[in-house]
């Protein structure tokens, strides 16, 4: 508690920092980043435009994870560094991460190690609309996994594969019973998407491309292929909801606790024929959704 009224009443850590630099003619600025994918669209993306706010023509640079390389990709003009060895959840020294990179940290005006964007740029809700780019060139990688235009393909992420928050899963039983009766389907496919290939599922809809594909063969198949999207509070859901192009597409959107992610950030997506369908379980337990209230939204 009183951390939050210290913070309500104190000057906001990047803005302070934003002054300083624009007093200093600074412009080079570098930021660390090991956390999730879906704080690109939901914190960096806000942490970007506020540094541009303050100083237009800001070069900005992040040093980060390698396999976090294509998701910043979507950001617009920045510089991105992997470094070799970082791992999420993995502590790291900024100075000693850029001396092992043989990198002059003189390269550089400002250097975060740690942004903090829940609590920065908590001024974004409601207010700004992160928007991700994409390269078109990309569109052509859905054709590498013969998904026939016959079928009508719904896509899920079954875990939300986070270091933290088990009550963002929905039960694999309820899983179970979307996947039996989608087999009744003939004309319908389940696609899955993740890194981790388990638990397995032997149902006749399911696709399982849980570990064989990068971010754009996934964003090229939900842009491309997709009627719905069945999505947790995860990465894979920021980067769909908040892609700044224009193709139909129905998200339903499954919550144990609304104060996260997407719908913490409380505005639309960028794509107007994107129609977003949250469900919202009682008492933070996605154990109370039932499989009836999402099939009745699968319009099949």
């Amino acid at each position: 508690m009183f951390r939050k009224l210290r913070r309500k009443f104190q000057p906001n850590p990047l803005d302070s920092l934003l002054k300083k630099a624009k007093e200093k003619g600074q412009k080079r600025f570098l930021l660390g980043w090991n956390r999730g994918l879906g704080d690109i669209a939901l914190g960096l993306y806000a942490i970007n435009h506020r540094i541009r706010s303050y100083i237009p023509g800001a070069k900005i640079t992040y040093l980060i994870r390698p396999n976090l390389k294509d998701g910043f990709s979507l950001l617009e003009d920045i510089e991105v560094i992997p470094a070799p060895g970082w791992a999420r959840g993995k502590d790291y020294d900024l100075q000693k991460t850029l001396n092992d990179l043989q990198i002059n940290p003189r390269r550089f005006d400002v250097m975060i190690e740690k942004p903090d964007p829940t609590y920065w740029v908590q001024w974004q809700r409601g207010t700004l609309t992160p928007k991700l780019k994409w390269d078109s060139a990309h569109d052509d990688l859905v054709e590498e996994f013969s998904l026939s235009e016959k079928f009508t393909y719904i896509g899920c992420q079954p875990i939300a594969e986070t270091n933290y928050g088990l009550w963002r899963n929905w039960p694999i039983g309820r899983y179970e019973e979307l996947f039996e009766r989608l087999d009744e389907k003939k004309n319908t496919k389940m696609i899955l998407f993740g890194f981790d290939p388990h638990p397995k599922f032997s149902h006749e809809c399911v696709i399982d491309l849980r570990g064989k594909t990068n971010l754009f063969q996934l964003i090229s198949i939900i842009k491309n292929r997709l009627s719905t999207f069945i999505g947790l509070d995860s990465g894979v859901l920021s980067m769909a909801y908040y892609l700044d192009e224009v193709f139909p597409l129905k998200v339903i959107s499954l919550w144990a606790d609304p104060n996260h992610g997407i719908l913490k950030q409380n505005v639309a997506s960028p794509n107007p024929k994107l129609e977003h369908i949250p469900l919202i379980s009682a008492r933070r337990d996605l154990s109370s959704l039932p499989v009836d209230e999402v099939w009745r939204h699968l319009s099949i």
